[in-house]
């Protein structure tokens, strides 16, 4: 038995070949219809379509024959694959290249081999179109140009089934980018409405004869401090909308968390000191996490904004650990949106998890409040304690967000004593993610 040798562009047909995204599909009526045919015309009991792997021949489609695939070292498609030109094989027994192959000696016993390569438009030969007897024979003209011709037939179908995947990846990157430009104009729209009503309540307060002069310096102080926060958010909202509607990957770099708490805390002063609210940090361990800043500041920055809220004359904490981990307590927090990060790197051998609680001591919710929380359709709106009007929208996109990154947020709370909503990130991030 002679092992065909690789066609001097190996590497490159087998790229295209998996382009098609054809191995291992199910049967397709189309494809076995071909094979029918050929086995009728030809006039034979056993008819395939097999593709060329790197180490297999398998069949997209076969008659008379309950194999799915076979080594390519035994293949007869592997040498049909060196040439442009049908392969014909009259009596395999008396061949120098199969007398001994074991799809001879053995089942399914082949003396009759017939074989046009399957073409591709750029000249790649993927496999062929083969039509096989147990005994010998010849085929005439007109079998040989319907063989010729029902190849060409596959190729069309294998080139119209990559044209379809092509329209439904463009498709689905349209509708992708439908939302994405909602939501994101949704962020803009929820984060920097509050920033500047505050702006506005501040000017007009400075304004008036009732603030005296020392009092006046002050205001003016908080006003720049508020510009600087409101300047710093439009940068940081400008460049996750940048960021999506591009579909770049997530940048993963190490941050570290007390100093963006920090920072995070500078730009909510005068937010805090407006309702009379305290911001703690209380560190952990890992101090320095692997993770996409942009999606971490996002994140944090609502949940303190949240915490604020809804709290008055009170105390937010911030705090993280690192932990083993943990299962989420809904399934539709991991299956409602696709996260980047691959299934391997979620695993329990992944390093754990680090959990960062923002907590606070205001007026807690309902567990109908809590049952709605992430939910982009049914969320809840509630004013806050001084009133603010909001729509529910920060959340569910900072769980949108989170799932993205490979983890989730989790919300508990008692009416009256507070809430607290921990942020769950694996601590070993997917690689290919920031690629």
């Amino acid at each position: 038995m002679k092992r065909a040798p690789l066609p001097p562009n190996e590497a490159e047909r087998l790229e295209k070949l998996r382009r098609y995204e054809i191995l291992d599909t199910l049967p397709e009526d189309e494809y076995d219809e071909i094979v029918r045919l050929v086995a009728h015309i030809c006039e034979v009991p056993i008819s395939q379509i097999s593709l060329v792997d790197s180490d297999r021949q398998w069949f997209k489609a076969a008659v008379g024959l309950e194999a799915t695939e076979t080594p390519r070292e035994r293949a007869f498609c592997a040498h049909t694959i060196l040439n442009d030109h049908p392969m014909v094989v009259e009596d395999a027994a008396e061949d120098e290249r199969f007398h001994d192959n074991p799809l001879v000696t053995m089942d399914p016993k082949i003396r009759f081999y017939a074989g046009m390569p399957l073409i591709t438009p750029d000249g790649h030969r993927l496999g062929a179109l083969c039509a096989i007897d147990h005994r010998p024979r010849r085929l005439s003209v007109e079998q040989q140009k319907a063989l010729e011709t029902l190849s060409r037939q596959v190729m069309q179908l294998l080139e119209l089934r990559l044209k379809n995947r092509e329209i439904e990846a463009k498709n689905a990157a349209l509708v992708e980018y439908d939302r994405l430009k909602t939501r994101l104009m949704s962020i803009m729209a929820h984060d920097l409405r509050r920033p500047i009503i505050n702006l506005s309540s501040l000017v007009q307060l400075i304004r008036t004869d009732e603030v005296e002069a020392g009092e006046r310096g002050e205001l003016l102080e908080d006003l720049n401090q508020l510009l600087d926060s409101t300047n710093a958010l439009l940068d940081n909202v400008l460049g996750w909308a940048s960021h999506q509607l591009q579909n770049r990957s997530l940048q993963f770099g190490d941050v570290v968390l007390r100093e963006l708490i920090e920072q995070l805390e500078e730009q909510h002063r005068y937010q805090l000191r407006r309702k009379g609210n305290r911001l703690e940090i209380d560190g952990g361990e890992p101090a320095v996490i692997t993770a996409d800043e942009h999606i971490l500041r996002f994140v944090l920055r609502n949940l303190i904004a949240n915490a604020n809220k809804f709290t008055a004359a009170g105390r937010i904490s911030v705090s993280w650990e690192r932990v083993a981990k943990t299962q989420p307590s809904s399934a539709r927090l991991e299956n409602e949106y696709p996260s980047e990060r691959s299934p391997a790197d979620a695993g329990e051998d992944s390093g754990g998890e680090v959990v960062i609680h923002v907590t606070d001591t205001g007026v807690g919710m309902s567990p109908d409040q809590l049952e709605r929380l992430f939910d982009w359709a049914g969320r809840a709106t509630m004013p806050g304690t001084d009133g603010e009007k909001g729509s529910g929208l920060a959340l569910v996109l900072c769980h949108d967000f989170a799932v993205r990154h490979g983890g989730r947020i989790e919300a508990a709370s008692t009416p009256g004593e507070g809430s607290v909503f921990s942020l769950h990130l694996p601590l070993t991030p997917d690689a290919q993610a920031g690629a």
